[in-house]
């Protein structure tokens, strides 16, 4: 487990949002996070106070006990870590600890809770299924294909092999469409097991069952993409005007309908990007950002790119603007500017934020710049330099 797994696992584990699988995993590889080499901050608060609640509660919750090290002494290897669940901003440090008020702070109307795994699937045939008030296992069968939903977070198509139905060359394949809404996210494993993660306010829309010369999807939104490998059917995903094409690749596309750019990143593998006017190749660790005329390629840290996918925000030198528009996706919450021109004109954004914080926490953070303020009222949030 990544140290990044761990801290995103940890601060869902402070927020109460593990699963009792999670919590096992939590258990199992907490011993075998290496520290940071940073000394204890003071600004985290009293380190002895802090380490005695983390160990009340993972022995409360967990039936976790902490173990003895040599000579009857107990180790400090994961209490330490506790100093490096923190996040950096241009201002400075804003500690995880501050997870210990949620109890108080979820009595305020400003508390907004985190997006979770939400999603509706609309069928061939127009009927919508809300996935989260459906039970686990079969939902429907069509085309020789089983649709189940495999958790609370996956939806899956996989091949029906006591069916006779077959997809002929000249036969159209039923499609599906699943929506995710503002503040959620889901997974979806598609026929040919192509693998879809879907961020906020996103939709794709694919056959039950690929049939033809080639495997096409249309996205609306942002998606990471985990592509089987079938060299006589490529994979191409239409987003706004653009396509990507595939053979089997890893890669993130970013689309929505109000940006004014979509951007491809490319984790594994090879892409070509087409519109009507250009194209472009792209090789790992690349970016190509159309603009309706135009590709620009630049080397990107993919990590950062598809941190969402791991319940993170990471901001590398991005604006207000775009900044208060991934947090109004993810906490489907209106975002008003009382002055948006002079905003523009502030310093960026920089750091890494987790996902699974509820929006004071998220915000407060952002202040702590100095460069921007904000103000909460039922579910707008407005910006105030």
């Amino acid at each position: 487990m990544s140290k990044q797994d761990f801290i995103s696992l940890y601060e869902k584990f402070l927020s109460g949002q593990c699963t009792d699988e999670e919590k096992k995993l939590l258990e199992a590889h907490y011993s075998e996070i290496k520290l940071m080499d940073n000394q204890w901050d003071n600004t985290l608060g009293d380190e002895e106070a802090i380490k005695a609640q983390i160990m009340a509660k993972m022995h409360s919750e967990l039936g976790f006990k902490q173990p003895v090290g040599i000579g009857g002494k107990r180790p400090k290897v994961w209490l330490k870590y506790a100093a490096s669940i923190v996040f950096l901003l241009s201002a400075g440090l804003i500690s995880w600890h501050y997870w210990d008020l949620k109890k108080r702070e979820n009595q305020s109307a400003n508390n907004i809770l985190p997006g979770k795994n939400q999603a509706y699937l609309t069928l061939s045939n127009g009927q919508s299924i809300i996935l989260n008030n459906t039970k686990n296992g079969q939902i429907s069968g069509t085309s020789g294909v089983i649709i189940q939903k495999i958790n609370d977070s996956i939806l899956s198509y996989s091949k029906n092999n006591n069916s006779n139905n077959t997809i002929k060359n000249n036969i159209i394949p039923d499609s599906n469409s699943l929506t995710v809404p503002r503040g959620g996210i889901y997974q979806t494993i598609l026929s040919d097991g192509t693998k879809v993660w879907l961020n906020s306010a996103s939709s794709i829309k694919y056959p039950v069952a690929f049939a033809g010369k080639e495997r096409r999807v249309v996205l609306s939104g942002e998606a990471y993409f985990e592509v089987a490998k079938n060299r006589k059917m490529p994979f191409k995903v239409a987003v706004n005007g653009m396509d990507v094409q595939v053979l089997g690749t890893h890669f993130n596309v970013m689309g929505y309908p109000e940006d004014k750019e979509i951007k491809t990143t490319l984790l594994e593998g090879s892409v070509k990007l087409h519109s009507a006017n250009s194209s472009t190749r792209l090789i790992p660790g690349q970016q190509g950002v159309f603009n309706s005329t135009s590709f620009t390629v630049a080397t990107v840290n993919t990590d950062d790119v598809v941190a969402w996918k791991e319940g993170f925000f990471v901001f590398d030198n991005e604006s207000v603007e775009s900044t208060m528009q991934k947090i109004s996706r993810w906490y489907n919450v209106e975002v008003v500017f009382e002055n948006k021109k002079s905003l523009q004109n502030q310093h960026s954004f920089g750091g890494t934020i987790s996902r699974h914080k509820n929006i004071d926490m998220v915000l407060k953070a952002l202040e702590a710049t100095g460069s921007v303020h904000f103000k909460i009222t039922g579910r707008r949030v407005t910006v105030m330099d």
